[in-house]
């Protein structure tokens, strides 16, 4: 019997971890490198939601995104015995009365009807928030708790692979052999780290900064998450998670008072109430131009690989392109068009 194949995986945020749990699954031989400034994956609410409130529309492959990201969640809860995947109601204040009859247009469609209730009237008249034009509560979205997801995550693979918890030395690289250990495939998923990767530096990959506050309230509500011009998380005991902002091309992960006043301004628009700020987080988000996941093979050198770019929405994209990004490098399963590292490099 052949031995196993061996990948290694540079990085273990999000991306990474959820990788190496797809090639564990398949028997491969996995280790994981990761120095430990995974700050965008740790700060990140992990709401998954399946709808893009600016136009009213599905998020993109909600449907086959959301079943598999419910079974890959869950059962990494049960083989962990750890908690950090639950549902939540996200409610949106609307913005404008367009807002609304967007969202009356919508609900009546069946291709939305697992992800909208329909409007009612307690709705219309919501109480526990600034509700100057209506509201909508949307259906099948969830929440994962960062922080516990990835320490459970990187104990399963630990007890299956390996980790090595260093900075990648990358003239320690030679064609396959890292440290002088020969592997058979390398996947690069560092954020937006890869702005220092020598085989993909190159690509679009923009550090964008996001910075959240937990506060203390007494005044909202603790059953859904509200969402309007911010998200409001609740957390238990009257705390919330709020944010985000949005800093282009800003690759360091600092808090700012800009950042803290720009949130609490937007809270604004939810509640008159003077919260109390309890703790002030910022992260770097790899974000592209074309607002999809860079997955795939370098051109020249087909054993590099990378999967990178899941962006503000990437606790619900990387559990089923991670499983779809596996099977292309196993048994070269296509991959989606849309993420295909090959069209930053066409017509080079």
């Amino acid at each position: 019997m052949s031995d196993p194949k061996k990948f290694l995986i540079v990085g273990a945020g999000l991306s990474g971890v959820c990788v190496a749990i797809q090639l564990l699954r398949e028997g491969i031989d996995v280790t994981l490198v990761d120095d430990g400034k995974n700050e965008s994956s740790v700060i990140a609410a992990g709401m998954i939601n399946p709808l893009v409130f600016r136009r009213m529309t599905k998020s993109w492959r909600v449907d086959e995104f959301l079943p598999y990201l419910i079974d890959f969640y869950t059962k990494l809860e049960l083989e962990t015995s750890a908690s950090f995947f639950s549902e939540v109601v996200i409610r949106r204040l609307f913005s404008h009365e367009q807002e609304g009859d967007f969202w009356l247009d919508k609900q009546s469609n069946s291709e939305f009807e697992n992800y909208m209730f329909p409007i009612s009237e307690e709705d219309t008249q919501y109480a526990k928030a600034i509700n100057l034009f209506g509201s909508g509560r949307v259906k099948n979205a969830f929440t994962v708790d960062a922080r516990p997801f990835l320490e459970s995550a990187k104990k399963w693979i630990s007890e299956r692979g390996s980790i090595l918890f260093e900075t990648v030395d990358y003239p320690q690289l030679d064609e396959t052999c890292y440290k002088g250990i020969k592997y058979d495939t390398l996947v690069f998923c560092e954020g937006y780290h890869n702005l220092s990767n020598p085989w993909f530096g190159d690509l679009p990959i923009n550090p964008t900064k996001g910075e959240t506050l937990t506060i203390s309230s007494e005044n909202l509500p603790e059953d859904e998450s509200l969402n309007r011009k911010c998200f409001v998380l609740p957390l238990g005991n009257k705390q919330f998670k709020i944010g985000s902002t949005y800093v282009w091309e800003t690759p360091k992960a600092e808090t700012s008072e800009d950042g803290k006043k720009e949130i609490l301004e937007n809270l604004s628009h939810l509640t008159p109430e003077n919260v109390i700020v309890l703790d002030h987080e910022a992260g770097v988000r790899p974000t592209i131009r074309d607002r999809r996941p860079i997955l795939g093979r370098h051109p020249n050198h087909p054993n590099y690989t990378i999967f990178n770019g899941m962006g503000a929405k990437g606790y619900m994209l990387a559990p089923l392109l991670s499983r779809e990004f596996v099977l292309h490098l196993l048994i070269d399963q296509k991959l989606d068009p849309e993420v295909r590292v090959e069209r930053f490099y066409l017509g080079r």
